[in-house]
C-alpha cells in the first residue's frame, strides 16, 4: 500500500477507535493489513482508554498453535521458526483472540461464517428492520442466537483494505447476508480495486440497456481476471 494511503488509513483508524471506543476485528495474523492494524493501534497504547483489537482466526492456520492447546494454564506464545504454507503467526499487538476450529488445516477462511454471525449479533440488525433472535428464542437451525435479551444495537462497519478471494466472501456475508455496510479503500489493490472497477463498470453500463446481458457478464469476467 502506498505511504500516502497508509497515512490516511492510520489517521482515520486511530480517530475512530479512540473517540468511539470501537472494537476492531481482524483475522489476527501477523501478516498484511492485520499486522498493519496492530502496529497502528500500538501507537495508541499511551492513552488511558484502551482500544480492543480482536483477532478471529482459523485454528488450523495458526503457526505454533500446539503451544496454545492447554487448559487452565498461561502460555507464552512465540513465533515458529519455520512456517508451513497456509500458516501464519498471531499478531502480538492484538488484545484478544477467538479461534475457530472447523477441522481443517492450512486452509484460510474457516472463520468467515462465524465472524459474520458474531458481527450480526453485535449489530443487532442495526442496519435492517429484520429482528435478530435473542438467547431466549430459537432460530431456524435450533441453536440460540449470540445476542442477549437486553441489548442496544451497535453499528458495525466492514473496512476493506486490499484483500483476496476470502475477502470477497467476507464482503458478501456482511453486505448481502447481514446488511452491514462496507467501506472500500480504493487504490490499495487486489480486492478493493476489483470492487471499485466493478462498481464503476456497473455505473457506466446500467444506462446502456441496449447492450445484451451476456456482453455485460463477459466484461465483468474479463475485469475480474485482469484484477486478480
Amino acid at each position: 500500500m502506498k505511504p500516502k494511503l497508509v497515512k490516511a488509513f492510520r489517521q482515520g483508524l486511530l480517530k475512530i477507535a479512540s473517540t468511539t471506543g470501537a472494537w476492531i476485528i481482524t483475522g489476527g495474523m501477523n501478516t498484511g493489513i492485520m499486522k498493519l492494524v496492530g502496529e497502528i493501534i500500538q501507537i495508541n497504547h499511551y492513552r488511558s482508554k484502551p482500544i480492543h483489537v480482536i483477532g478471529i482466526a482459523t485454528w488450523g492456520c495458526v503457526s505454533g498453535r500446539e503451544a496454545l492447546d492447554v487448559k487452565g494454564q498461561i502460555v507464552q506464545y512465540t513465533k515458529s521458526r519455520s512456517e508451513e504454507k497456509g500458516e501464519a503467526p498471531l499478531d502480538s499487538k492484538h488484545t484478544e483472540f477467538i479461534f475457530v476450529d472447523d477441522g481443517t488445516t492450512h486452509k484460510y477462511g474457516g472463520e468467515i461464517q462465524f465472524r459474520a454471525r458474531l458481527e450480526q449479533a453485535i449489530s443487532g440488525g442495526f442496519f435492517t428492520s429484520n429482528r435478530v433472535p435473542t438467547l431466549s428464542q430459537q432460530n431456524s437451525t435450533g441453536t440460540a442466537s449470540l445476542r442477549p435479551e437486553k441489548f442496544d444495537p451497535v453499528p458495525v462497519v466492514l473496512l476493506v483494505v486490499e484483500g483476496g478471494p476470502n475477502t470477497v466472501i467476507t464482503v458478501h456475508e456482511a453486505v448481502v447476508q447481514n446488511n452491514i455496510p462496507a467501506v472500500l479503500f480504493e487504490g490499495t489493490g487486489r480486492c478493493c480495486n476489483l470492487f471499485a472497477k466493478a462498481y464503476d463498470t456497473y455505473e457506466k453500463l446500467k444506462i446502456q440497456i441496449e447492450i445484451p446481458e451476456e456482453t455485460n457478464t463477459k466484461h465483468v469476467v474479463d475485469l475480474i481476471k485482469d484484477v486478480i
